[in-house]
């Protein structure tokens, strides 16, 4: 146990120290994997071995159709649409960038490109409409954090690689949740907006302006349902259905939008590289790390502690979403993921739960921390958009984290939020 605080304690430091979160996490792996004296062919063995799976093929190419939809100007339609749907509620604007985060999170998966692509255009938006900047980072921040549980999603694609579920359960119980989520949402910014004693224009809803919008934006919305029912029914594996959206994706920036063109491919096809490449190499310095975790029996320590120190199952998951939640204020969900989707899976296992069940309750968990300083990248990337220090959006942030983690206990106590579809589909 002393080595395993050791671990945590060096890592956290390096990260403090300003070292980006890979290199922070091979540092520290080399270093104990020395101390421990444990053969260097190991971190090589896990670096090159680590992402040597067909599963995790799927994630360059959502990434690429991630970025090809964008090129093709997705995201203003997106906007567009959701202002027709609940543009004339009080607080449009912060509504209308909730629901564009939940519809972008069904075609991207991703909460980092959900931040970076609504944030871009909704944050400016909001500013010159007169919302404050930190309100604007709240809410953009928050919502953002939909993006790796409504499917398809990146985080349930490494969990099932991690653990050997089935990628589209976990799809299909990440929906109820990600869609409550931005309910939740829309619920504390709408007493946000009276407490702040906003009073801005709102925009009326028409018939013709939502089907003219929703004919707009159809395309791009069908692609998720492709994605979704096309891995569920066994019509395509789930990196199948990456190649599948990149293909649907050039299809509609070039003959449905025109918005695409031969000169943009290039610049798609590096950011996509660069983005992958960071996912990837997170994941692998992540792996030499959690296999010595499992050397020093984290795994059975986790378990011991959580489960048999308490019992009952509820409160032992509690511990362990707090723990999480802890360390996801200085690790990327990414590294969460890859360190502690197997033993996450040993506990729920040990404590009774069903496998898909407890698995989206601990991806939702795991990503909670990518809102909370001092790491937090979603509101990191947000902070920027609006060039204001990080610190200063946290306390307009805390309602809505608390009502993501209200919603995330939800999950935990009410399983057929994440069963009940998976019910119908796999009865």
């Amino acid at each position: 146990m002393f080595y395993v605080f050791l671990i945590f304690f060096m890592l956290i430091s390096l990260i403090f120290l300003g070292i980006p979160v890979f290199l922070a996490t091979l540092i520290t792996s080399l270093t104990f994997l020395a101390i421990l004296e444990i053969p260097f062919s190991v971190a090589v063995i896990k670096v090159f071995g680590g992402i040597d799976s067909f599963c995790l093929m799927a994630i360059p190419f959502f990434i690429l159709a991630g970025n090809i939809m964008m090129e093709a100007k997705i995201t203003e339609k997106i906007v567009e649409f959701s202002n027709s749907i609940v543009g004339q509620l009080k607080g449009g604007m912060g509504h209308v960038n909730i629901v564009s985060s939940m519809l972008f999170a069904g075609i991207q998966g991703s909460g980092a490109a959900d931040a970076s692509a609504i944030g871009s255009v909704m944050i400016p938006s909001m500013l010159k409409q007169g919302y404050d900047k930190d309100y604007a980072v709240a809410v953009t921040a928050s919502s953002s954090t939909v993006g790796p549980i409504i499917p398809p999603s990146i985080a349930m694609i490494m969990y099932a690689y991690y653990t050997e579920l089935s990628v589209g359960k976990l799809f299909l119980g990440g929906i109820v949740p990600g869609v409550l989520i931005g309910f939740g949402l829309m619920a504390v910014l709408a007493i946000y907006y009276r407490i702040r004693k906003y009073d801005f224009p709102t925009t009326k809803f028409e018939l013709r302006n939502f089907l003219k919008t929703f004919s707009q934006s159809v395309f791009a919305l069908i692609m998720p349902l492709i994605i979704l029912f096309g891995i569920v029914l066994g019509v395509f594996t789930p990196t199948e259905s990456g190649i599948i959206a990149s293909l649907y994706g050039l299809v509609y920036g070039f003959c449905i939008s025109r918005e695409l063109t031969l000169k943009k491919l290039p610049k798609i096809l590096i950011d996509s590289a660069t983005t992958t490449a960071v996912v990837m190499i997170t994941i692998t310095m992540a792996g030499v790390l959690g296999n010595i975790l499992v050397r020093l029996n984290f795994q059975r320590i986790l378990i011991q502690f959580a489960v048999d120190s308490i019992g009952n199952p509820y409160m032992s998951s509690l511990l362990i979403m707090m723990f999480l939640l802890i360390l996801g204020c200085f690790l990327d969900p990414p590294v969460l993921i890859a360190m502690f989707a197997a033993p996450a899976l040993a506990a729920g296992t040990t404590l009774g739960f069903d496998p898909i069940h407890f698995g989206v309750f601990i991806v939702i968990a795991m990503q909670v921390g990518a809102i909370t300083p001092p790491v937090g990248a979603f509101l990191f990337i947000c902070s920027s958009i609006a060039k204001i220090p990080l610190e200063q959006s946290v306390r307009t942030l805390m309602p809505f984290f608390l009502m993501i983690l209200v919603i995330t206990i939800m999950v935990l106590f009410i399983p057929q939020l994440s069963l009940g579809l998976n019910s119908i589909f796999f009865p």
